[in-house]
C-alpha cells in the first residue's frame, strides 16, 4: 500500500506544479489572493468548504510562488480561485500523508480506477481537531462576554476617513486597544508580555509591543472596511511601519526590521524552509510591500507563530533562552488554575533522594476530601509550542516531547506503589490527617497536561491526557469538586467522539475523484457549572456523615482495616494510616 500511496503523492505533486498560478505575475497574484481571502472572511455566507480557512490553506501551499516576485501574465480571477482551492485540498492531503508515513494505521486509504478515499482510522486525530476548535470557540466566547464596545466602535468610525486623526477616531482606537488586550490574553501567551528574552535583534517584550500596534491597525481597518463596503487587504511599505514603530511604541528601526524579518513571509522565509502557515503577513517579491489580511491577522495567534519561527530559525537561542522560561511559566500557570479552585499544588517536586533515575513531579495536586481522605493528582506537564500543521503535531512522538510524559508518569506510578512512595505521599499530606477520623484513604491519579495535545496519537496509553485550555475551563467550572473533575476526565473522549462531525471533501485529480475525510462544524462541548466548595449543603453533608458514625474506610472491602494495619506494620513511622488504591485508580 505504501508504494501505491507514494505514486498517488507524485501524481498530486505533478498536478500542483501544473497550476496556472505558476504562470501568473506573482505580486499581482498575491494581491488578488489576499483580497479574495478578505472578501470571503468578511462574509459568512459561503458554501461549505469554500470559506476563508481553505483559502488560507491554499495561500500557505502557494506561498513560495506568491512572494517570489516572478513576472508573468495578469492573473485570471477564476483560475486563481480554482488554484487556491486545489492547493487547499493539497494541504489537507499533505497532512494525511505525513500521518500515514509516520504513524502507520492512523489513516485508511482506498484506491480504485475512478476514486481515491482517505479516512481517519485513529479516532484521536479528529478528536484533536475537535478539541482545539472547541477550546478556541469557548475561550473566545468567555473572554469577550464582557466586551460590548463593538457597536460603539462602528458608530464612532462611520463616515470617518481612514488614517485621519479625529476625536471620534481616537475614541474608537481607545476601545480597539481594549479589544486587543483581550485578544492578547486569549492567545498562547504563557510568557510575560514584557519578558526581556532576547530572540535575535529584539526581545520578546519588544515584539509584543510592536505586534500590539499591528493588531490595532488590523482591527481598525477591519471595522472601517466593513462600514465603507471596501473589504480588502492592506498594502504597507516597510519604511512606513518602521517609522510608526519609532514613534509608538518607540522601537529603534533595527529592532522593528528584525521583528519584521521573523513575522513576514518572503523569499528569505522560503529559503529558510519556514512553513507559510506560520505567517499572517506576506511580502511582495518585486515591490517589497507588506501585505496584511486584516481579518486573518486579527484571528491568527501571532505570538505563538513568532515562537515557531524563532525555534526553527535559531534553535540554539530558543533552547537556551525560551524553552526553560516557557516550561516554568507553563507550570506556574497550570498550578494557579488548580489553586484558584482551592486545591494545594506543589511544583517541581524532586524524587532524586529516593532514586536519582526518577523524574521530578512537575505538579503534585492535593484535594482534601473530608469524608474520604485525599485525592492526589500526579501531573506531568509538557509545554512544546502548540503545533500548526502535521509535521509539528508529529513532534509529540519524539522521545523528548509528549511521549516522554507517559514514560515519566509510569515511572512515578511504580514508585508511588512502593513503601517509600507511600511514605513520600504521607509526608506531603497534613500531619494531623483528616479531623474526626483515625485513618483515611489516599487515592492517587495520574495526568499528563500539555500545551495543545489532547491525546493525538496516544490512544493506547492508560494515563489520562488533557491540554491546558480544556483543563483551565474544567477547573473553573468545578468549584473544587474533585469527583466532578475525575468524571469529566474519564468521560471526555467518549463525549467528544459523539460530537465530532466528519464529512467528506471531494475534488478531481487526473480523471479520478479524490475524497478525504475532515472535521466539519460540530456542536460545542462545555462543562456545566458545578457547585461544591460554595454549596451550603456541603458542610451539612459532612456533619451528617460524622454524626452517623461513618468512616472513610467504609468505601473499601470489609477487611480494609486489616489491609491497612498490615501496611502500617511495614511503615511503623507513619502517624496516620494510608491505604494504597488498587491498580487502575
Amino acid at each position: 500500500m505504501r508504494e501505491v500511496i507514494r505514486a498517488f503523492e507524485a501524481e498530486l505533486d505533478a498536478a500542483l506544479a501544473g497550476l496556472a498560478v505558476y504562470g501568473f505575475d506573482a505580486d499581482q497574484s498575491l494581491a488578488l489572493a489576499a483580497n479574495i481571502y478578505e472578501t470571503f472572511a468578511s462574509d459568512k455566507r459561503h458554501p461549505a468548504g469554500a470559506g476563508p480557512g481553505p483559502l488560507d490553506r491554499g495561500m500557505t501551499i502557494l506561498g513560495s510562488r506568491l512572494v517570489s516576485g516572478s513576472s508573468g501574465a495578469a492573473p485570471d480571477l477564476e483560475a486563481l480561485a480554482h488554484d487556491l482551492f486545489f492547493a487547499s485540498h493539497y494541504y489537507m492531503l499533505r497532512e494525511y500523508l505525513y500521518y500515514s508515513y509516520n504513524v502507520p494505521g492512523s489513516m485508511t486509504w482506498s484506491f480504485s480506477e475512478k476514486r481515491v478515499e482517505v479516512r481517519f482510522s485513529d479516532p484521536t486525530i479528529p478528536r484533536q481537531f475537535f478539541t482545539v476548535f472547541n477550546d478556541m470557540l469557548l475561550l473566545s466566547r468567555d473572554m469577550f462576554t464582557s466586551f460590548t464596545a463593538g457597536e460603539e466602535i462602528r458608530r464612532l468610525l462611520e463616515g470617518e476617513p481612514e488614517g485621519q486623526q479625529t476625536p471620534d477616531a481616537e475614541a474608537a482606537f481607545a476601545l480597539i486597544a481594549q479589544e486587543v488586550e483581550i485578544k492578547l490574553r486569549a492567545y498562547f501567551s504563557i510568557l510575560p508580555m514584557d519578558a526581556e528574552i532576547a530572540l535575535g535583534g529584539y526581545s520578546y517584550g519588544q515584539f509584543v509591543a510592536f505586534y500590539r500596534r499591528l493588531l490595532e491597525k488590523a482591527l481598525y481597518h477591519r471595522y472601517l472596511a466593513k462600514l465603507d463596503d471596501a473589504v480588502g487587504a492592506i498594502f504597507i511599505a516597510e519604511d512606513e511601519l518602521v517609522a510608526a514603530a519609532q514613534e509608538d511604541p518607540g522601537l529603534p528601526p533595527s529592532v522593528t526590521r528584525a521583528i519584521l524579518a521573523d513575522i513576514v513571509f518572503d523569499g528569505a522565509a522560503v529559503a529558510s524552509k519556514a512553513d507559510a502557515s506560520y505567517f499572517s503577513l506576506f511580502r511582495e517579491g518585486a515591490s517589497s510591500r507588506i501585505v496584511m489580511r486584516s481579518h486573518h491577522f486579527a484571528l491568527a495567534e501571532g505570538l505563538v507563530n513568532l515562537l515557531r519561527v524563532v525555534a526553527q530559525r535559531r534553535p540554539r537561542a530558543f533552547l537556551d533562552r525560551v524553552s526553560n522560561a516557557l516550561g516554568k511559566a507553563f507550570v506556574q500557570r497550570v498550578r494557579a488554575a488548580w489553586e484558584a479552585e482551592g486545591f494545594v499544588a506543589h511544583a517541581d517536586v524532586s524524587l532524586r533522594s529516593f532514586d536519582p533515575a526518577l523524574p521530578d513531579i512537575d505538579l503534585l495536586v492535593i484535594s482534601e476530601e473530608p469524608t474520604l481522605g485525599y485525592v492526589v493528582f500526579v501531573c506531568e506537564l509538557k509545554s512544546p509550542i502548540p503545533p500548526r500543521w502535521a509535521k509539528d503535531q508529529l513532534k509529540a512522538l519524539n522521545n523528548d516531547s509528549v511521549s516522554k510524559a507517559f514514560r515519566q508518569a509510569e515511572a512515578v506510578r511504580r514508585f508511588i506503589r512502593t513503601d517509600e512512595g507511600v511514605a513520600f505521599l504521607r509526608a506531603k499530606l497534613p500531619p494531623e490527617g483528616i479531623p474526626h477520623f483515625d485513618g483515611f484513604i489516599v487515592v492517587v491519579d495520574h495526568l499528563v497536561i500539555t500545551s495543545d495535545n489532547a491525546g493525538m496519537f496516544f490512544g493506547q496509553e492508560n494515563t489520562k491526557i488533557i491540554n491546558f485550555r480544556t483543563l483551565e475551563r474544567l477547573l473553573a467550572r468545578s468549584d473544587g469538586d474533585m469527583a466532578f473533575i475525575q468524571h469529566v476526565l474519564a468521560t471526555y473522549n467518549e463525549k467528544a467522539d459523539k460530537l465530532v462531525n466528519k464529512a467528506m471533501m471531494e475534488f478531481k485529480l487526473a480523471g479520478r475523484t479524490v475524497a478525504y475525510e475532515g472535521v466539519a462544524d460540530c456542536p460545542m462541548l462545555d462543562f456545566p457549572q458545578a457547585c461544591w466548595r460554595n454549596s451550603p449543603e456541603r458542610q451539612a453533608m459532612i456533619d451528617q456523615f460524622i454524626a452517623d458514625g461513618a468512616h472513610p474506610f467504609d468505601v473499601l472491602p470489609s477487611d480494609a482495616r486489616k489491609q491497612d494495619a498490615t501496611a502500617a506494620e511495614r511503615n511503623p513511622g507513619l502517624p496516620t494510616k494510608v491505604v494504597r488504591p488498587p491498580d487502575g485508580i
